[in-house]
């Protein structure tokens, strides 16, 4: 009986044992993923998908897959995927899915603001830096990261009127 016990109680500590040390291990891999930091700054990253499209941008994602920082840019026309660090184009491929690429094409006349504008009067009102923006239906759609916080910010592309929308904290 004694030994059923003891066995028992290895077999506990074993696989409790097992358990932390891959917990430690996990968190050890997680750490070292890179962040959302990139090299290539968001502008740098608009200019080379402009150039390599010949079309605006409408919308640039900041995000990260395997390999590291990733711009995933829409223009009217393409989706770009451009690597944060080095510059180089990972993926271009005609975006024939934009169903409202016509109306927003309308809401867009009408833009006076330039995105540099709109990214400089949203980060007049709110810190950090822009990691999502968009242009649809004259507005320009931007999420600012500051730290754990996100922050919806709208600017409108006619007056330059900054609306600060939803903040979240980031897990």
């Amino acid at each position: 009986m004694k030994k059923t016990t003891i066995a028992g109680s290895f077999l506990t500590v074993g696989l409790l044992g097992g358990g932390v040390l891959c917990g430690v291990q996990n968190d050890k891999i997680q750490a070292e993923v890179p962040g959302l930091d990139a090299k290539v700054t968001m502008e740098e990253a608009k200019a080379i998908a402009e150039k390599e499209t010949n079309s605006t941008v409408e919308s640039i994602e900041l995000d990260r897959d395997f390999t590291g920082a990733v711009y995933e840019i829409d223009t009217n026309g393409f989706d770009v995927d451009i690597d944060g660090n080095s510059g180089d184009i990972l993926k271009k491929e005609r975006d024939d899915d934009d169903d409202d690429m016509d109306d927003d094409q309308s809401a867009n006349a009408n833009v006076t603001v330039t995105q540099d504008e709109a990214v400089a009067a949203a980060q007049k009102q709110v810190k950090g830096s822009v990691k999502d923006i968009e242009l649809d239906d004259g507005f320009y759609e931007m999420e600012i990261r500051d730290g754990q916080k996100e922050t919806d910010v709208y600017v409108n592309g006619t007056t330059g009127e900054v609306v600060i929308g939803e903040t979240d904290l980031d897990d």
